[in-house]
């Protein structure tokens, strides 16, 4: 038999095995039972050592000595024959269904790493089958037997007996006419050579040895051989290994092949995946009745073109019932039944028996078949040279003149010529066959081409194109191939597809070609021969062949991957229609990896389709649910209806998966995609039963932007943590609640144990079809404190019992919507409320819910939404390559701690520009522990004051009382007492607030002065008990209002000279009502209730008011004077020198500084003002919006000496606060505001506008620059002083307003020359000169 597998062959061993001499063999029945005892035939026996060991020699016709080097003798059974055609198409689909290989290595090909197979046994084990099971033709001679084996038993007391019985019956095969199967290769000189078998552990060696000289002589010495084999009982242990395995034939399983017959090959056909081929029972009736009724009948069979004669190819190619196949005699020495292939082999045998069978061969080649080859050679040259040209007739030789001798040309008959066995053209390639088996290939070379040139003059194509294969073949094996010889070869596989119509010899001279041509590394030609061989007759041939092609592609110069890829997925499609789904599924994922990300997406469709359905005929679920899942990628350019299919078949697929292996759990959902980077995670969370009309601070929502204002949340929060802790840690960490991907999580985040954990993600459904989730749940694992594990995933997966069910419910109750509905290609954002009964670590794995397409409900699958941990690169890493896991989902849980619930009352979402509300700030513990501190801090201290608020003079104030140059001033310090407010103060040990306790503070809130947005930023911070949590030290809580502020009124003021003889001073004041009416919706009355000086040296004089310009003041609904929208007027108000000197010496309270320091007078006031007046702190108070006004709020990032030269430095000012209040009515709703407007004076002549007008502004700012010059020629250092940066550019054209630098701090020079003349001037002197 041809061994062409588990051997590393190359391409000469693998020509010399296929082309080994053949040596038919007869056992007698008691020679195979002592074979049979190691479970072997005598053929398998041998077949292990049939290559000889060492070199053998062989001498031509000229006594050449021509050395054979791993001669292989090929030993056959004299009643083998070739399977029928059914048969012989099970046997090859067996051969490579059965061969596996699963290791597979790395091939990187234009940057694609590929995944191929190591090996393709299934190709090889096909080869081996195709070559085997071939029938021995007529036009050559290498499967026919060159000579026979006789074996005997030397227990037989009748040996030479039964030698003459075999001898006769071996006579009758070689010499019956005309020759049937087995065919001989001389039959007139048959070589039969007689072997006795002894059996050492049983027969006697005297008598063997008596039976052995009676066989040699009767037949000879160099024909008779005696082999010793079964020295040991078959219980015995041995220690040989079993050589045997790997050469045993199996028999074909005959009891299926009528089912493959009359139903599909594959389920395939239930599927519509692709309809098998298959043979129909009628096609063969019907042969048979046109072959009764005297047709042409063509040869059935896929891999000869003949038969022992026509009535036997019909009584074999057409019996294909049950009965018949069955019955087909399959000998077993042959074809080893499954329960033998399976036993151990050679279990009589030792060491010396394999010895023996391994000299036999040896001895057996050397004594006996060489001599007989040498003596046949001789026997056949001499015939050839005698009959050369005798034979040749004169309508032979007229032929060769007057035809056409080219292959298809004429008739193409190959049967056109018949040989008879003693012509010397067969008797030429009969030479050229004995030489290539035995290794003279140069003389077969040239036998072979004399051979060709006959049969080419003749037109015997099918004995030409035998003879061209052959050349090409010695050529190849003497070494001297060249592009000639390649093409010998090309022309025997055209002129055996097109002119002889044999496909399988073209498939044989492909197969050898392929090797020769690998050899020499012409790959390219190896792929077209091996693609012009596919066709239509056989799907299995043309997918292995297919599929070797594209392999050929990945190996030339350059690769061809491109062509590899599709080829791969013909020999897949192929492999499919041949019923092979294994290698059509390895096929369709070899080539995906060359389709994979090329944004080849009809493509990728169509190989991810067919994986998956031929995965799913494999049972390979979970690898056909991954291919759906593909499907429904994002991207795919499938229409509404075959996405919907598509995800109809994945989930059917994800259920019958889930059915079948239960312990794979919940599997997760292709559909929806989640968006990793949307995953949010908010770890505090303000609690919302607040009773109304209380607001609850905004504080943190999961959905808050933080890329905007979170640095200046964590400096204010820096401010706190450094005032609370009386000293500056050494490294400050802001606190991080929420978690996303711009703020990723590089430590666990911290939750507290009872309060809600809030979670957010976008989940995308990428079809073109809509989708339902139902059931919704979040998916989370928590290890405790002691290690156990809690999960809600063995709830889904119905593993634990109730009591553990309920332990799960009981450890975390979690709240979100249970359905939505995603429709075709839409994203939508899912929200989680989780709270956490039990501390430990939590893990959140995912979303687990029930998904159906919205056209099905019924059909779903539950399964989870994975959340897959991020990777990081972290700020402070110096390679970019590092990177850290982002935990913002495993969250730590502590037990708990107080918490803070804070609330406002009601603030309009819309105010006028300088209006002061009051505010009412709720503050709740509700946790189980007190608060020891709370305070609040603010991005803006100038718009808010409280009332419980330290009373410390401000920096600004004190320096008009002494000089603070000397002082030791701290910048940060004083930055932090501006901004930071201790709220709730309690003597030492008491808590600021207990549990359950709640207390409420006043606060005032004053809008700014320009209209506009407005956004102030409160951060509360309260501190928890140091032996209550290790984890946490304090806690905030964060309110943000957004506030539109609206235009209201518009002051201006001037300090003039207004009487010329008593040099009395004046201020002059001018109002306008600039609330635009119809851009806010609203109406508005602005009443002018009073005006308050604050002075050093001056007063208001309360006699001399004069109301000027008053045609605007018009009666209104809140009183007798009025200014309407748009409407002005003004008045002017004397000033007069203090009466007294200040009542205190030294640095006095802050509040009797304020109220020597002021003074007040009614202006026009409204009915209501003296209870407006009541809502907001007064002036003289040290929490009164006055101390505000005066204070100079320091910039964060202001330098250190800028800070000291601002406190060294006083400008001597008077402070102008106009008290207003307004009705303002917006449909059938009015309210009442009331509110400050603020204005200082550094000069005579100087006007102060508020808000701040342009055109005054720059007047103001000349001034102030003129000023600064002559004060720093001057060696009063208490009027020296630096131009804040914030002024310079409040007029330099970016208009830009830092909160935190004061805007009025100085005097500034005027301009006016009135003013430089020091006259006094008054009402008659400005007549007379202007007269």
């Amino acid at each position: 038999m041809i061994h062409l597998t588990e051997q590393n062959y190359n391409a000469r061993d693998i020509i010399r095995n296929i082309f080994s001499p053949l040596i038919g063999v007869v056992s007698s029945h008691m020679a195979d039972e002592i074979c049979h005892r190691n479970n072997l035939s005598f053929v398998d026996l041998l077949q292990p050592f049939a290559r000889l060991p060492s070199d053998a020699h062989f001498r031509d016709v000229s006594g050449t000595s021509v050395s054979i080097r791993g001669l292989r003798l090929n030993f056959c059974d004299v009643d083998w024959r070739p399977p029928q055609t059914v048969l012989a198409r099970k046997m090859l689909n067996e051969s490579v269904t059965n061969a596996h290989n699963e290791k597979t290595k790395i091939v990187t090909i234009a940057g694609i790493d590929l995944e191929l197979p190591s090996a393709e046994p299934w190709f090889e084990q096909w080869r081996e089958t195709f070559l085997t099971v071939q029938f021995p033709a007529e036009h050559e001679f290498t499967r026919h037997l060159l000579s026979c084996l006789l074996v005997l038993s030397s227990a037989d007391p009748q040996i030479v007996e039964t030698a003459h019985k075999m001898t006769q019956r071996v006579q009758q095969m070689q010499n019956i006419t005309p020759q049937k199967l087995p065919k001989w290769f001389h039959p007139t000189q048959v070589l039969n050579s007689y072997v006795v078998l002894h059996e050492a552990s049983h027969g006697d060696l005297s008598k063997a040895q008596q039976g052995f000289e009676l066989i040699k002589s009767t037949f000879g010495d160099n024909k008779c051989f005696l082999i010793s084999i079964n020295s040991l009982e078959a219980n015995t242990n041995n220690d040989i290994p079993d050589h045997w395995a790997r050469y045993i034939k199996r028999q074909p399983k005959a009891d299926t092949i009528a089912n493959e017959i009359s139903a599909p090959k594959s389920p395939q056909e239930a599927v519509s995946v692709i309809s098998m081929p298959s043979i129909q029972m009628s096609q063969l009736l019907e042969g048979a009745a046109a072959q009764e009724a005297g047709s042409d009948l063509t040869m059935l069979h896929p891999l000869s073109p003949m038969q022992e004669s026509a009535t036997e190819a019909i009584n074999s190619k057409f019996s294909i019932s049950n009965e018949s196949i069955a019955s087909q005699t399959i000998n077993p020495n042959v074809w080893a039944a499954d329960f033998d292939a399976d036993a151990p082999h050679g279990s009589c045998l030792n060491a010396h028996d394999v010895e023996n069978l391994r000299h036999f061969v040896q001895d057996y080649a050397v004594r006996a078949l060489i001599p007989y080859i040498e003596q046949l050679v001789g026997i056949l040259s001499e015939g050839v040279t005698n009959k050369k040209g005798v034979s040749k007739s004169l309508l032979s030789a007229t032929k060769r003149w007057f035809v056409t001798s080219k292959p298809g040309a004429g008739t193409n008959n190959q049967n056109a010529v018949i040989y008879t066995n003693e012509s010397a053209e067969l008797q030429t390639r009969k030479l050229g066959d004995l030489y290539f088996m035995f290794g003279h290939y140069n003389l077969a070379f040239q036998a072979y081409h004399q051979a060709k040139r006959d049969f080419n003059a003749d037109s015997a194509w099918q004995y030409y194109a035998g003879a061209l294969e052959m050349a090409a073949l010695s050529a190849f094996m003497l070494g001297t191939s060249h592009r000639k010889t390649y093409d010998y070869m090309e022309d025997a596989i055209v002129c055996y597809l097109t002119v002889c119509k044999l496909q399988q010899f073209a498939t044989r001279a492909t197969l050898m070609s392929m090797e020769c041509l690998k050899t020499a590394r012409q790959y390219s030609e190896v792929a077209k021969q091996l693609i012009r061989m596919t066709s239509e007759e056989s799907d299995l041939r043309s997918a292995l062949l297919l599929e070797q092609a594209a392999y050929c592609f990945l190996v030339t110069q350059p690769p061809m991957h491109r062509k590899y890829a599709f080829h791969i997925v013909l020999a897949g499609n192929r492999y499919s229609r041949a019923g092979q789904r294994k290698h059509a599924f390895r096929c369709y994922r070899q080539a995906y990896q060359v389709f994979q990300n090329r944004h080849w997406s009809l493509a990728e469709d169509h190989i991810q389709y067919t994986v998956a359905k031929q995965a799913y005929m494999l049972k390979k679920l979970e690898d056909a649910s991954r291919s759906f899942a593909h499907l429904l990628r994002p991207g795919s350019l499938q229409n509404a209806q075959q996405q919907s299919s598509f995800l109809k078949e994945y989930i059917q697929t994800q259920n019958e998966l889930v059915k079948r292996s239960p312990e794979l759990g919940l599997l997760p959902h292709a559909l929806p995609h989640v968006e990793q980077q949307s995953v949010r995670v908010l770890t505090l969370v303000q609690p919302s039963n607040v009773p109304a009309p209380q607001v609850p601070a905004t504080n943190i929502d999961i959905d808050s932007d933080l890329s905007t204002d979170e640095s200046i949340w964590y400096k204010i929060e820096e401010m706190l943590v450094i005032t609370a802790a009386s000293n500056k840690p050494f490294v400050f960490k802001p606190s991080q609640y929420l978690y996303n991907k711009e703020h990723p999580a590089t430590e666990c985040p911290l939750a507290v144990q009872g309060e809600p954990i809030e979670l957010a993600v976008t989940l995308s459904n990428s079809v073109r079809c809509s989708i339902t989730l139902n059931n919704i749940d979040l998916l989370w694992r928590l290890t405790l404190d002691n290690e156990d594990v809690l999960s809600n995933v063995s709830v889904y997966e119905q593993q634990d019992d109730s009591a553990s069910k309920a332990a799960v419910n009981a450890a975390i109750k979690t709240t979100c919507l249970d359905t939505i509905v995603l429709e075709e290609q839409a994203a939508k954002t899912l929200y989680f409320k989780l709270t956490p009964k039990l501390t430990g670590r939590l893990h959140i794995l995912g979303v687990v819910c029930r998904m159906a397409a919205s056209t099905e409900p019924n059909a779903s699958l539950l399964g989870v939404l994975q959340f897959e941990t991020q990777r990081i690169k972290p700020a402070t890493a110096k390679q970019s390559t590092q990177t850290l896991l982002d935990n913002r989902l495993s969250i730590k849980l502590v037990p708990q701690v107080p918490s803070l619930s804070v609330s406002f009352s009601v603030v309009p979402g819309e105010i006028l520009a300088g209006e002061i509300i009051p505010v009412s700030i709720t503050l709740r513990n509700l946790g189980i522990a007190p608060i020891d501190d709370i305070y609040l801090g603010t991005d803006d201290p100038r718009c808010i004051t409280l009332l419980d608020q330290q009373t410390d003079i401000p920096l600004s104030i004190l320096s008009s009382l002494r000089d603070l140059s000397n002082d030791n001033l701290v910048k940060d310090k004083e930055i932090r007492r501006q901004r930071v407010f201790r709220l709730l103060q309690r003597p030492a040990g008491q808590a600021a607030l207990n549990a359950q306790q709640c207390h409420t503070v006043s606060m005032w809130l004053q809008a700014p002065f320009t209209p506009g947005d407005f956004t102030l930023r409160l951060l509360f911070y309260y501190s928890l008990p140091a032996p209550l949590n290790a984890h946490l030290k304090y806690r905030l809580v964060r309110h943000i209002w957004k506030l539109k502020v609206q235009p209201c009124l518009q002051v201006n003021s001037t300090c003039v000279i207004s009487n010329s003889v008593t040099r009395e001073l004046g201020v002059d004041v001018s109002l306008k009502n600039v609330h635009d009416e119809q851009k806010a919706g609203k109406k508005s009355e602005v009443y002018i209730n009073a005006l308050s000086l604050y002075s050093t040296d001056y007063d208001l004089n309360e006699d001399k008011l004069y109301i000027m310009n008053n045609m605007g003041v018009t009666t209104g609904q809140a009183g007798a004077h009025c200014l309407k929208p748009a409407t002005s007027c003004g008045f002017q108000c004397r000033l007069q020198a203090k009466p007294t000197p200040p009542p205190f010496t030294g640095v006095p309270p802050l509040k009797t500084l304020l109220q020597w320091r002021l003074t007040r007078i009614n202006i026009l006031p409204a009915d209501h003002a003296q209870q407006l007046e009541q809502q907001i702190p007064p002036l003289y108070e040290p929490h009164g919006f006055l101390t505000n006004n005066e204070t100079v709020y320091y910039n964060i990032s202001i330098s250190s000496e800028e800070f000291n030269a601002g406190i060294a430095s006083y400008t001597p000012h008077i402070t102008l606060a106009l008290n207003w209040s307004a009705l303002v009515q917006s449909g059938t709703m009015q309210r009442i505001a009331n509110g400050l407007h603020f204005m200082k004076l550094h000069r005579l002549y100087e006007t102060s506008s508020c808000p701040k007008n342009d055109a005054v502004g720059e007047a103001e700012l000349r001034n102030r620059l003129s000023i600064m010059s002559e004060t720093s020629n001057t060696n009063d250092s208490s009027r020296e002083f630096a131009l804040p940066e914030f002024f310079s550019e409040r007029y330099d054209g970016n208009k830009n307003n830092d909160s935190f630098d004061d805007e009025e701090d100085y005097w500034a020079p005027n301009e006016c020359n009135v003013s430089k003349r020091c006259l006094i001037e008054d009402e008659s002197f400005m007549l007379a000169s202007k007269a």
